[in-house]
């Protein structure tokens, strides 16, 4: 019989009190402004009864904010009682067994991984019609580098090995970052957010390097090596700064680990840079971290605040970054999804033009999804590149066109 594990108990007196506490200043505060309302009324001053609305707003939003806290709570019991797989309705959030948050994948049929890899092609032939030389990045997903608990299985690098294999035999050059990051000196475990799916910003630089030193093995591009030395660039690591996607899911205490540190990284030479956002009608002109930082996300809020959007603020539906130091420089057609964020800002140092587009059916991003074959003759690029994590090879993202 497993025995009792008394800390329960002690969980359960504390998120008692503490609850308790939340809701008597909720009801407190509710009470007092209906109170003033109704005074307000019986005065016949009606503008201040008109305020009710903001104020219960005010009220509720301000108690609402103590949801981190009562996350963070839940956390402490999941450890108590050894928790390891929360389960959501969007996917069940696992700790593997560094302290890793992951989610798993099932296998993806031979079909649809086949479908993917026709669309990708079409891509392929529709930026060569163009004059563009064409690669596929794809970012293994972090759980086929983590071992989970032994009643759980995954199929993350089976189908990201049927996805590149089916690429390959469609002739696409694909850079495959899941065999670098195998052979990576810092290891797969620090190649990602403890707390997160994303890859960290050390990797997202890394990774513009890589990417640079691929177009060049294969089609000759030209790139500033300095701008891919880390010596070049000052960093300064915030600690327990980031709470990821998955952290924000089941408390900051789910895992051992707690939230991850982060890491800005800004070049020590000087820039020029132009970020713009055509849907947003938004054009900013600087240095780097003027431009292609968003330093406002740089915030110590675990559940408010995406401390990853620091890097090209996040996802856009079309962002264009230009290099106004190298004019002369070759264009980039980046089609990315959010892994992207932390390599666009370096790539396009060595651009004159980097054009980062998301063609995912995400209602959050703002403008229709372009036609990635009309938006290839619009800016005639050098190069059109896809960089994908290895997940969803059945999706949406796969609709270029």
């Amino acid at each position: 019989m497993k025995k009792f594990n008394k800390n329960s108990i002690l969980f359960v007196f504390a998120a008692v009190f503490i609850a308790a506490g939340f809701g008597l200043g909720l009801i407190k505060g509710l009470g007092k402004t209906v109170l003033n309302t109704l005074s307000a009324l019986r005065s016949g001053d009606f503008s201040q009864a008109l305020t009710v609305n903001s104020q219960v707003d005010s009220v509720t939003q301000k108690r609402l904010s103590y949801h981190g806290g009562l996350m963070d709570i839940n956390s402490i019991k999941d450890r108590l009682l050894g928790t390891r797989i929360a389960l959501k309705d969007d996917g069940n959030i696992i700790r593997t067994d560094d302290g890793s948050l992951v989610v798993t994948q099932n296998a993806i049929d031979s079909q649809s991984l086949s479908n993917s890899a026709g669309k990708v092609a079409e891509l392929k032939s529709a930026a060569e019609a163009n004059g563009a030389d064409f690669l596929f990045c794809i970012v293994p997903t972090k759980t086929g580098f983590e071992k989970l608990p032994e009643n759980v299985s995954d199929c993350s690098n089976q189908n990201c090995a049927a996805f590149v294999s089916e690429l390959e035999r469609s002739a696409i050059p694909v850079l495959d970052f899941g065999s670098i990051i195998e052979r990576s000196d810092k290891g797969a475990g620090n190649c990602y957010y403890k707390t997160d799916h994303h890859w960290t910003a050390r990797m997202g630089f890394d990774a513009a390097g890589v990417i640079c030193r691929e177009l060049e093995k294969l089609y000759g591009f030209e790139f500033n090596r300095e701008y891919t030395d880390m010596e070049n660039y000052n960093t300064k690591t915030y600690s327990d700064w980031f709470l990821g996607s998955y952290g924000k899911k089941v408390g900051t205490y789910f895992t051992p680990e707690g939230a991850d540190d982060f890491e800005l990284i800004t070049p020590k030479f000087d820039t020029d840079m132009t970020e713009e956002q055509p849907f947003k009608e938004s054009v900013r002109n600087g240095k780097f971290e003027e431009t292609v930082l968003y330093l406002d996300n740089l915030k110590k809020n675990y559940y408010d605040i995406n401390a990853y959007a620091t890097y090209s603020g996040g996802d856009f539906r079309l962002q264009i970054m230009r290099n106004n130091l190298n004019p002369n420089g070759k264009k980039i057609l980046l089609i990315r999804d959010s892994m992207a964020c932390v390599v666009a800002p370096f790539l396009a140092l060595q651009t004159s033009e980097l054009h980062a587009c998301d063609v995912r059916d995400y209602e959050y991003l703002v403008g229709e999804k372009l036609n990635m074959e009309d938006y290839i003759k619009q800016i005639a690029p050098d190069y059109v590149l896809v960089l994908f994590e290895g997940s969803g090879f059945d999706g949406s993202r796969y609709d270029f066109f």
